[in-house]
């Protein structure tokens, strides 16, 4: 009696059974090479294709989720309705890339696979969770347009608002208004009441205070002057031996800039490509 496909892919489960979907697809060794490439550094071979741009990651995921008996999410017809998150879990969400949505009146899960995942889902000896039984497969791009489409406000929140909120010391943005006016008024009138009770010690401290700041700025001056290291002369490098930046400048709606900013990034005193590229024209 022969053995179903699906039991003997359980007995002998491959490398990267991510790509078994794929195969007839791609020629053999580029198939062997992304295998050999995905084992050495630890991530999908699938990963390891779309990066090449040997196939898409639309095109993977759909031939994975066809492989899988599943369904591709376009999100065409979503709403936000049909997410049970709220806008900032929605983000989370996302950057997870693990999105629940309502189906009638079952929940399915969207995976956009990260990592292993595509391995997982495609390792016949895997076994999914109960609650991932319903689920379907969508790319990033889709599930950054959705989340992108529907929680703005909150996206422009975090930008805004993040770094102050999380980590207060590595932040420039003011402090909200009330803290500033309780603060500034506080020091007016311990300043108002000090100089009502002893105007002249006050301006007599407030003097002293002053030059001893600046006594102190101009012998800190005089000591670097005096004791300070000398100066160390750079040696002139090749230009070959320079290493190599990248220099990336977005922009939105500015054409009239474009032409004064090719030019200041050429007037830069740093070697081009074209200058490190002869053969270049």
């Amino acid at each position: 009696m022969p053995v179903p496909r699906r039991a003997r892919l359980r007995r002998h489960p491959g490398i990267c059974p991510e790509l078994d979907c794929i195969r007839h697809l791609l020629p053999d060794r580029i198939i062997a090479a992304a295998e050999r490439r995905a084992t050495s550094i630890g991530v999908g071979a699938e990963r390891v294709l779309i990066c090449a741009d040997a196939i898409t990651e639309e095109a993977y995921l759909q031939a994975l989720a066809a492989s899988l008996g599943r369904s591709y999410e376009y999100f065409d017809r979503v709403s936000r309705a049909d997410c049970p998150l709220d806008d900032d879990q929605l983000i989370d969400a996302a950057a997870a890339g693990l999105l629940p949505l309502r189906y009638g009146d079952e929940i399915a899960w969207i995976i956009a696979p990260r990592g292993l995942t595509a391995r997982r889902l495609a390792d016949p000896l895997e076994r999914w969770p109960q609650s991932l039984q319903l689920f379907r497969l969508t790319s990033d791009d889709r599930l950054r347009h959705f989340v992108a489409r529907h929680s703005q406000r909150a996206l422009g929140r975090r930008a805004t608002d993040s770094l102050r909120v999380t980590r207060p010391l590595f932040s420039n943005a003011p402090s909200p208004y009330g803290e500033r006016a309780i603060r500034t008024a506080a020091i007016v009138l311990l300043a108002s009441a000090l100089l009502s009770v002893a105007p002249i010690a006050m301006i007599e401290a407030a003097g002293a205070l002053l030059c001893m700041a600046f006594l102190a700025a101009s012998i800190l001056r005089l000591l670097t002057v005096c004791f300070g290291p000398e100066p160390v002369r750079n040696a002139a490098i090749e230009d070959s031996q320079l290493p190599i930046y990248t220099v990336i400048c977005p922009l939105c709606r500015e054409a009239a800039m474009v032409d004064g900013l090719v030019a200041a990034i050429r007037a830069l005193d740093y070697p081009g490509i074209m200058a490190q590229t002869p053969q270049a024209k």
